[in-house]
């Protein structure tokens, strides 16, 4: 798929939307959230790259909104142009050097299957990009974080478990 031109996606630098709409898109406007990147896309009349995996949470946990939601909420104003599946950057459950057991982690609500399997019993913040999730971890304000490999080393974090997935 080669599309041109110019998409609004999820940022801040480092998610995997902003590396897949790279791959595919002269230009990216990186936004808070996806629902913020239709918002953009409808704005400006461009391209919008909206993971289908993405659920938004409340600070309680609770699902507020999803891929179907965004997409019926647009409806007749902007249409899916084309769909592909494509791996991840690696992911990691990461920790703050200093944690031992992980009693928090922060986490994009897509990667909650991720913290159920690795760290069941860790206490969830839920933030809008992993990226978020690993400042966090590195600020020491969480013990550990669902994150890219990548980001998460970057910020000097130890990599208890890594995983890839593909994502839509």
């Amino acid at each position: 798929m080669a599309l041109a031109s110019v998409v609004a996606t999820l940022g801040p630098m480092g998610t995997d939307a902003h590396a897949e709409a790279q791959r595919h898109f002269d230009q990216v406007i990186l936004t808070d959230t996806f629902s913020a990147a239709v918002e953009a896309a409808l704005q400006q009349q461009t391209y919008a790259l909206v993971a289908a995996g993405f659920v938004e949470r409340d600070g309680a946990g609770v699902i507020t909104r999803g891929w179907v939601d965004l997409h019926f909420r647009v409806l007749g104003r902007l249409e899916v142009a084309d769909t592909w599946m494509a791996p991840t950057k690696q992911m990691c459950l990461a920790s703050h050097p200093a944690a031992g057991v992980l009693r928090s982690v922060a986490l994009h609500p897509a990667t909650q299957v991720f913290a159920d399997t690795f760290a069941p019993a860790a206490d969830r913040r839920y933030v809008d990009a992993k990226p978020a999730a690993v400042q966090l971890a590195a600020r020491g304000e969480v013990d550990g974080c669902i994150g890219s490999v990548d980001v998460a080393t970057q910020a000097g974090l130890t990599v208890r478990e890594v995983f890839e997935p593909t994502m839509v």
